[in-house]
């Protein structure tokens, strides 16, 4: 495992229950704001039995990206996210206002 994607999961896991950041969010809080498909690849390579809260990190539309890639996985990841309270509009995506997590507290 590469130190790009420990540090992707050590940030991931600090993102609060009922909130959401992006792809490229987690790469900008990184230091590396062009690296978001870097941070999709992270995620997609953990194990089934991870502790990483993978399913709270969405598109920068606030929408579930992997209905293409792995329909099952999606409607996982909406069960998982509507769990903890994160609400979805008509357009299937979340208000980044109310349910956006910008990073931890500094």
């Amino acid at each position: 495992m590469s130190d790009f994607a420990e540090r992707v999961y050590d940030l991931v896991r600090r993102v609060p229950r009922g909130r959401v950041v992006s792809y490229g969010g987690v790469a900008a809080l990184l230091g590396r704001p062009r690296a978001a498909r870097g941070v999709g690849r992270a995620l997609r390579e953990l194990p089934h039995d991870t502790d990483v809260p993978w399913w709270r990190v969405v598109n920068h539309a606030g929408a579930i990206s992997l209905g293409k890639l792995d329909p099952h996985a999606a409607r996982l990841q909406r069960v998982l996210l509507e769990g903890e309270g994160v609400v979805f509009d008509a357009r299937g995506r979340i208000d980044w206002e109310r349910f956006g997590w910008e990073g931890p507290e500094r």
